[in-house]
């Protein structure tokens, strides 16, 4: 670094290069982001695996909408679905774990967005019907007037403290 002047930069360079001029290596201009190889694989697996959770949820759906259960109890008088023909206010409300209508003693009860605390011991204020689907078991209300005229019934599931109101429909039979 023998010149001191105003380049010292191209001086610390000729050096660094040991008096050897380095070609120019023009950039390569064009992909700024470098790609993973297997990133590409790794996005089509993804895409295709989210359309077939799509795919799988619609399907299940519709076959949820059109299936009629049959409950379990002292005879199979009691069935429930999410969709009744000829009854609009059926499926106004929508859950995923309850059905949207149940047919019980000549009445159709369609789900409500209320809930009654009904504990896990047995309660003499809501009498169990026999009738379970699953997790879920059928039981009356005897300690208001809704439910003693039958015009509300409680779903409950073997988990919760809790039932889901069913409200008796006329309209629909």
């Amino acid at each position: 670094m023998q010149h001191a002047g105003r380049d010292r930069y191209a001086s610390l360079v000729r050096t660094l290069q040991a008096g050897q001029e380095l070609p120019w290596q023009p950039t390569r201009r064009g992909r700024r982001l470098a790609w993973h190889p297997i990133a590409g694989t790794l996005l089509r697996a993804i895409v295709i695996g989210v359309l077939l959770y799509v795919a799988v949820t619609a399907a299940l759906g519709l076959w949820r909408e059109g299936r009629v259960d049959t409950w379990s109890g002292p005879d199979a008088a009691v069935t429930s679905g999410q969709r009744l023909a000829d009854c609009p206010l059926v499926g106004s409300v929508r859950d995923d774990v309850f059905p949207s209508w149940i047919r019980f003693d000549g009445r159709v009860y369609r789900l409500t967005d209320t809930i009654r605390p009904m504990g896990f011991e047995t309660d003499p204020d809501f009498p169990a019907t026999g009738y379970a689907l699953g997790s879920m078991a059928l039981f009356r209300v005897v300690n208001t007037p809704e439910g003693q005229s039958g015009s509300i019934v409680l779903v409950k599931l073997d988990t919760s403290a809790v039932g889901r109101v069913f409200r008796a429909t006329p309209d629909c039979s």
